[in-house]
C-alpha cells in the first residue's frame, strides 16, 4: 500500500507543478470589447472621450465631498441615495455639456444612468451603522459605473494605477507606457489621446492623469510600506504625485 502511494505521488506531483505554472495568469491576446453599441464620428471622438473622462472625475469628486458623512460610524441612513447623487452630479456637469451633440448627449445620459445605479446598488453598504470604512470609495464607484456603462455602450473605461489595488485596474501595455510618461512629468502631466485599433474596430483612446489629493495620503502616502486602514501597504506618494489615470476607449464610425 505504501509503495502504491509513493508511486501515485511521484506521478501526480509533476502534473500539479506543471499545472500551477499555467494557472492564475492573464490570458494572452484578445481585447476588452468586441461589440461597440455606441460609435461616434471621428471628428467627435476626442471631445466625447474628454466628456466621459471629466464626468467620471467630477463624479468621483462629488462622492469625495461626502466621505466624511459616508464614513461616520454613528450614522445609519446617510441620505445620499442614487437620486441625490445624480442631482449633484448633473448639476456639476451642466456647464461641460452645453455643446454636446445628440450622440454625445445620449452617451452621457447612459453614463449618468450607470453612475446612479452604482450608487443605488451600494445603499445597503453605505448605510451600515457602526462601521467606518465600508469598502466604498470614489474609485470603486467609478469602476462599477464603468462596467455598467460598458454593458450599454461598449465604451471601455478604466482607472489604471501605478500600484493598483483592484485587478480591473491593472494597466495594459499602452497604459503602462502612458502612466510612465505621466509619472515622469509629475504635476506637468497633461491628458493625451490617440486613434488605435481594438481588434477590427477603430477606437480613440484617451488618457487623463489622476493626481493624488492631500486627504488620500492616509492610504497612499508615507511611510511607504506601512499598512493603511484597509490593510494595503502605503505607496509613499506625496500630494500632487500622479497615482493613476482615467482611460477611455470610444469606438469610431
Amino acid at each position: 500500500m505504501k509503495k502504491i502511494l509513493l508511486i501515485s505521488l511521484s506521478v501526480l506531483l509533476p502534473l500539479c507543478a506543471k499545472a500551477s505554472g499555467d494557472i492564475g495568469i492573464a490570458a494572452k491576446g484578445g481585447f476588452p470589447e468586441y461589440l461597440f453599441l455606441e460609435k461616434v464620428n471621428e471628428s467627435e471622438a476626442h471631445s466625447t472621450a474628454v466628456m466621459i473622462s471629466k464626468s467620471l472625475a467630477i463624479g468621483r469628486l462629488v462622492i469625495f465631498a461626502q466621505m466624511g458623512k459616508l464614513t461616520d460610524p454613528t450614522l445609519g441612513d446617510k441620505g445620499f441615495s442614487g437620486d441625490v447623487f445624480a442631482d449633484q452630479w448633473k448639476s456639476a456637469l451642466e456647464a461641460e455639456f452645453m455643446d454636446a451633440s445628440p450622440t454625445q448627449q445620449r452617451i452621457i445620459d447612459k453614463l449618468i444612468w450607470a453612475g446612479k445605479l452604482s450608487m443605488d446598488n451600494n445603499q445597503d453598504r453605505l448605510n451600515v451603522q457602526g462601521v467606518k470604512w465600508k469598502h466604498f470609495l470614489p474609485a470603486k464607484w467609478a469602476r462599477e459605473t464603468g462596467l455598467m456603462f460598458n454593458s450599454r455602450t461598449g465604451i471601455v473605461t478604466k482607472q489604471p494605477s501605478v500600484n493598483y489595488r483592484h485587478p480591473s485596474n491593472a494597466p495594459d501595455l499602452k497604459e503602462i507606457e502612458v502612466l510612465t510618461e505621466f509619472v515622469n512629468a509629475g504635476t506637468e502631466a497633461k491628458p493625451k489621446g490617440e486613434f488605435a485599433m481594438m481588434g477590427k474596430q477603430k477606437v480613440y483612446r484617451y488618457f487623463d492623469p489622476i493626481n493624488l489629493m492631500p486627504p488620500c495620503l492616509a492610504c497612499h502616502g508615507k511611510p511607504k510600506g506601512e499598512l493603511d486602514m484597509l490593510g494595503f501597504e502605503k505607496d509613499g506618494f506625496d500630494a500632487g504625485d500622479v497615482i493613476g489615470l482615467i482611460s477611455v476607449s470610444v469606438a469610431v464610425e
